[in-house]
């Protein structure tokens, strides 16, 4: 079978997204589309062409992702997937090893994504950074242990107006979380803020609330009321927490002491959060939250020592790391870490830890322990102590965490 790849312009669009609608059983959002279409990000469209049908595709977003002290360019993976006619014939393979290809090319030292299978994606050299958590919780038992903190002053915005309050709220935030993304205006506008089908997923109109402190914003939250009645009238619905983002731990407070407030919703739902988020700490019954939590980023390793060099390190130990690559031949050696300098550099040292870079890419962020790998076998230690200098190195101060998924 002779499968060509094609790079596809935004005119066929509507013809790049087919093979990932057709996998999720999915309809086609016009505003969605559009709106994702005008994004600068979306830098690279690949569609598989059995002929001049096309049989699978993936897509590329050109984003930027908080590291611990530092950020990245990272190459989103996005809309993989292969028609069910052409499976288990290699396409997938293909279509991955030229994203991972071309983000090289730009200059970008990992890739990551959101994995429907996390079965799939470890076979390229992804490993699993972080968690994604949710919540389910009554309204009812939303008490806090005490009060909340100053008195904030929350305001319903538009669009316009909540890009302007918003961006802001989100830059102060975004630093201080490995996992985090910078968003252009579009983005903002496409992605988060436009008010459609796809946002609100059968609830009610999306809302955009802001929440300031001394007339500075200091949070804000994207919600849907999910309403319903039982046949005596009582409310039983939902709030659907779509974002919550503080800029500050005053800001997260008050912006879920809202949430939590919001009248005729049984039960206040969210998804999407980081496992130490302080909801844990902040409620009386913290099991009320019912909280869940599920795979969030991947994140595969495409240059070694350009994604060393771009975040900071726990401690001044060095380190040698022996790294396996399959699929990209050059990452493969040995790297040392320089006394927690952020440069990694080749070296014949005899090594520290032996590794593949499915483990590399899982401890990147710092959300996964070198301890949790090695006692799982991913992770072979070559010198005493070497474990407990990789996590004294590769430490963060907060959990990874990427609010939406790409």
């Amino acid at each position: 079978m002779n499968i060509e790849l094609r790079q596809l312009g935004t005119e066929r669009y509507g013809e790049f997204v087919h093979p990932i609608l057709t996998a999720f059983g999915a309809l086609m959002n016009p505003e969605r589309m559009e709106g994702t279409k005008r994004l600068q990000e979306f830098t690279l469209r690949l569609g598989a062409y059995d002929g001049e049908s096309l049989v699978g595709a993936a897509g590329t977003f050109s984003l930027t992702m908080t590291t611990p002290g530092g950020a990245v360019p990272v190459a989103g993976l996005t809309a993989v997937a292969v028609m069910p006619t052409h499976r288990r014939r290699g396409i997938l393979t293909r279509l991955i090893r030229r994203h991972l290809d071309e983000a090289r090319a730009a200059g970008q030292p990992i890739s990551s994504l959101w994995a429907t299978e996390g079965s799939i994606y470890g076979r390229f050299g992804y490993g699993l950074a972080s968690q994604a958590c949710s919540i389910s919780i009554e309204r009812d038992r939303t008490a806090f242990r005490g009060e909340a903190g100053a008195e904030g002053r929350a305001r319903l915005l538009g669009e316009a107006e909540a890009l302007e309050a918003f961006a802001p709220v989100w830059e102060r935030a975004r630093p201080l979380v490995p996992g985090m993304l910078a968003r252009s205006e579009p983005w903002w506008r496409g992605r988060r803020l436009s008010d459609n089908d796809f946002i609100r997923q059968g609830g009610g109109q999306l809302q955009r609330v802001v929440i300031e402190v001394d007339g500075r914003a200091e949070a804000y939250a994207l919600y849907c009321a999910h309403h319903r009645w039982d046949a005596s009238t009582i409310p039983v619905g939902s709030v659907r927490v779509i974002e919550a983002i503080g800029a500050s731990p005053l800001g997260t407070r008050l912006v879920w002491r809202y949430l939590f407030d919001i009248d005729l919703a049984q039960r206040i739902e969210a998804s999407l959060l980081p496992p130490d988020h302080p909801l844990g700490m902040l409620l009386v019954e913290p099991r009320r939250l019912r909280l869940t939590a599920s795979d969030g980023l991947w994140v595969r390793i495409v240059d070694v020592e350009a994604a060393l060099a771009a975040r900071a390190y726990g401690s001044g130990e060095a380190l040698t790391l022996e790294i396996t690559d399959r699929d990209c031949p050059s990452n493969a050696g040995r790297f040392r870490l320089h006394g927690g300098e952020r440069r990694a550099t080749r070296t014949a040292a005899a090594p520290d830890l032996r590794l593949d870079i499915t483990a590399l890419g899982s401890a990147y962020l710092g959300g996964v322990s070198f301890r949790c790998m090695a006692d799982a076998g991913q992770v072979e230690e070559l010198s005493g102590g070497a474990v407990e200098r990789a996590d004294s190195l590769f430490r963060a101060a907060r959990a990874p965490w990427c609010p939406e998924i790409f």
